[in-house]
């Protein structure tokens, strides 16, 4: 079973909590981007084949508070190898809360300026992940990983996947593009080009690419980053159809199941994409992993907060 690292920021995620209501109602959980899709992964891969374990590990900057105890331990009980988080005394991790609108669209509140994720890369952690390499077949990132970073650890990441994809690791990357983690959108683009090169499969979604690269549809968003240097590129576009294409000229389109009751979309995009990594690593091919993601997405779309159980989902 092939073991990929994901790096990024995991908070406290407050959902439920809508201005002016009874704040006892809200529910505490932890969730972040790359968090997310290290968990779809880790419990996408238990559906394909019980006993799969350890298949993700999770690289972060956390306090020592009992809220980042407690979220390591969650990520350990859903099998993600936790070795890796830096400890920062006196550090807290970020927190968020989320908001949904009766389609399910969700908007967010962030506090997460002195978050510890931010140091994921000081105090030399950045060489014990290299040290690390060996043990993955694959490294995870996303623009939010890039975005909360200082310029210069935004440098220290870039040469880290470089280093890593000259190695002969593969390398996975969404932009998850978020304006406002950015000082514009020209560095947004700069250092999304830079990290194009090593990279073997981008998962971006058309919605957030669109925006910022001025993509008018899917195929142009698939051409732009295959001639950006990656390998192969999958394209979500929410309840329209996955286009994927490739360097060998293969391509296609992949139309995902009818939802109807959509609660929150919170966690599309994340689940999404680690169940397309572990769909890969059992053996499916890029359209039945687009297939098996498409469902396991629809399950989490249809449930409150970013991390749901899938445990009774059937794949096909």
């Amino acid at each position: 079973m092939p073991h990929i690292a994901f790096i990024g920021e995991c908070m406290l995620e407050l959902s439920g909590a809508q201005p002016g209501t009874v704040f006892g109602a809200a529910k505490l959980g932890f969730a972040g981007d790359t968090l997310n899709a290290a968990t779809y992964m880790a419990r996408t891969s238990r559906l394909l084949d019980p006993a799969s374990i350890k298949c993700a590990s999770y690289i972060t900057a956390l306090g020592t508070d009992a809220y980042s105890n407690a979220m390591i331990e969650a990520w350990q009980s859903d099998g993600i190898a936790t070795d890796l988080v830096r400890r920062i005394d006196g550090a807290l991790p970020g927190l968020y809360t989320i908001q949904t609108d009766a389609d399910g669209e969700r908007s967010f509140s962030y506090w997460r300026d002195q978050a510890a994720a931010k140091q994921v890369l000081g105090g030399g952690h950045d060489a014990q992940i290299r040290d690390s390499f060996g043990r993955f077949d694959g490294f995870y990132l996303s623009g939010i990983s890039l975005a909360i970073l200082s310029p210069d650890d935004r440098q220290k990441m870039i040469a880290l996947v470089a280093d890593y994809a000259n190695k002969g690791g593969k390398v996975y990357f969404d932009t998850n593009h978020r304006p406002r983690l950015w000082s514009g959108d020209q560095t947004a683009m700069d250092i999304y080009r830079a990290i194009a090169p090593f990279c073997d499969t981008v998962l971006p979604t058309f919605d957030d690419d669109a925006a910022l690269f001025g993509d008018k549809s899917a195929q142009e968003t698939g051409q732009r980053w295959l001639e950006a240097g990656v390998r192969e590129v999958i394209v979500k576009s929410g309840g329209d159809p996955t286009y994927w294409r490739n360097k060998d000229g293969q391509s296609g389109f992949v139309t995902p199941p009818v939802i109807t009751e959509i609660v929150d979309t919170t966690s599309a995009g994340d689940s999404f994409n680690g169940a397309f990594l572990a769909a890969r690593s059992h053996g499916q091919s890029v359209e039945g992993a687009i297939r098996i993601a498409q469902n396991v997405a629809g399950r989490v779309i249809c449930r409150h907060g970013a991390l749901v159980d899938i445990s009774d989902l059937e794949l096909g």
